[in-house]
This record gives structure tokens, C-alpha cells and sequence, in this order.
């Protein structure tokens, strides 16, 4: 599949900001089901500094700001050529062994209600895969999906008690129950090029799941299915405040910010 993405977030705010540190994570993934055509990062304030590659394959950039006045805008637009592994990941660039993906974090700590979704006892009558294909359904039937009824602060707990949510919250309370079964499984953020059920303007988010003998296996609990070519995969990590596209740190603002951001996705057919 080639997939047009053009992303733009808007950060506005209401004073002078003395000094912003921008933490960048906007670059695909490099890897066997995506290839990166071509791919570009703009910022409206500052210049855009490579930093480095984290160990989970990551690409960072940074920018450094002072005396910033009232707006950044940072876009980022490319064209993806991606191919349907059926949610089984190829040729990740990354040196953290699987069962780092083990610890539970604020944002995923499973609760009763989550560890109940499942029989831990079907674990034994089921193999890895049929067994993690299960989880990813009943945590698709757990909550409803409604726009603007958590935000990123929302921890897995608070969601599955509510009751509702969004992609973030579908994703963490798969990675609660995954890691309390003993699999590893981390937060995915990214892009899908279909999601006309979930009609947010922003990014989507996922969870891959570490199967023995398969390796990491992407799931969309929100849409109850694996991932395949629709899917844009751009980085991965413990949850969703570790796996955040941008970053920022403030220094000395006394002011407010707010944040809109702009998707706009095109299928251009597939190779």
C-alpha cells in the first residue's frame, strides 16, 4: 500500500515562552513492513537538531527555543510504502530484550476488572497466538469507544471503570492485561489510513504483543483485528507518555498552551 501522510501540530501559547526543549519522535519506523519513500519534518520556530537512534530504533530530533512568541508549528509529511506481514513485525532495529516489556507502568497497572476480562486458566488449552488474539478481543468489548471522554492522563484503570475512551485507552488496557499474563507489550503510535469508525483527527495507537518463536505481533484492540498495510508504524514504547511523537519541556512560562493538530491521509494504491 502507498500512503500519503501530512501531519501538522499547533502549539499556541498565550505568552512569551522564555525556553522550550522539543523531543521529536516523528520519523517511520525502518523496517521490513514499511518502507520510507520520502519523508520530510518542518518547524515554523528553531531549527530541527538529528540526535540520535534510542535503542528501540526510534530516530530523535530535537529543537532548542528561547524567547519563543505565542506559536510553533511543527509539520511533518511523507509518502509510505507498507506491506501486510499480518501483524507480525520484520526486521526491527532495536537491542532491548522483549521481556523489558514485562514492567507495568502508572498509565497500564491492571486492576480486578481488567484481570478478569480473561481466564487465566484458558492460557493452557490455547496456544500464544490464539491466546493473545483473545485478549485483543475482549479488551476491543471492554470499553466503548467516545471521543472526549479521557485524555492522556487517563490510566487504564480509570478507563475500563468508565468505560469508555479512546485508541490510547483500548491500547493500555491491552498492554495491563498482556504484561499480567507474562507477555511482553508495549504502545505503538502511529497512522491508519482507514478509520472511518473512529473518526478523531489525530494519531492512532496500538499495542505490539512479543509471541515466542514469532516475535513482536501488532494488535489494534480498538478496532479488534491485526495490523496490516493501512497501518503506519512511527515508534513504540512503555506507554503512551513514553511513546509520544513530541515532547516538551518549558522553562520559567507563566503562561497557557493549547494544542490543535491537523492529519490529512491519502491511499495512493498499493505495489
Amino acid at each position: 500500500m502507498i500512503i500519503n501522510i501530512n501531519y501538522k501540530t499547533s502549539y499556541n501559547f498565550t505568552s512569551e515562552v522564555p525556553r522550550l526543549v522539543q523531543q521529536l519522535k516523528l520519523s517511520p519506523t525502518e523496517c521490513i513492513n514499511q518502507k520510507i519513500i520520502k519523508w520530510s519534518i518542518e518547524a515554523s520556530e528553531g531549527e530541527i537538531v538529528e540526535s540520535h537512534k534510542d535503542c528501540l530504533g526510534n530516530q530523535i530530533n530535537n529543537i532548542y527555543l528561547q524567547n519563543l512568541i505565542k506559536k510553533q508549528i511543527i509539520t511533518t509529511k511523507g509518502i509510505i510504502h507498507t506491506k501486510n506481514t499480518f501483524g507480525v513485525m520484520k526486521g526491527l532495529h532495536e537491542t532491548v530484550h522483549p521481556d523489558c516489556f514485562l514492567r507495568q507502568t502508572i498509565l497500564t497497572k491492571p486492576n480486578k476488572k481488567i484481570i478478569s476480562l480473561i481466564n487465566k486458566k484458558s492460557k493452557a488449552k490455547t496456544n500464544s497466538i490464539e491466546f493473545c488474539h483473545t485478549m485483543n478481543t475482549v479488551v476491543g468489548d471492554s470499553i466503548k469507544y467516545l471521543s472526549g471522554s479521557t485524555d492522556i492522563k487517563t490510566d487504564a484503570q480509570h478507563a475500563i471503570s468508565l468505560g469508555t475512551g479512546v485508541c490510547q485507552d483500548f491500547a493500555h488496557i491491552l498492554i495491563s492485561l498482556a504484561r499480567h499474563n507474562d507477555y511482553p507489550a508495549r504502545y505503538v503510535n502511529g497512522f491508519l489510513a482507514d478509520d472511518s469508525g473512529h473518526g478523531d483527527n489525530d494519531t492512532h495507537a496500538w499495542v505490539e504483543i512479543f509471541i515466542k518463536d514469532l516475535g513482536w505481533v501488532g494488535f489494534d484492540p480498538s478496532h479488534k483485528c491485526s495490523i496490516d498495510d493501512k497501518y503506519v508504524r512511527m515508534g513504540c514504547g512503555f506507554d503512551f507518555a513514553d511513546a509520544s511523537m513530541i515532547k516538551g519541556v518549558k522553562s520559567n512560562f507563566k503562561g497557557e498552551e493549547t494544542l490543535d493538530k491537523e492529519i490529512n491521509i491519502q491511499l495512493q494504491g498499493s505495489q
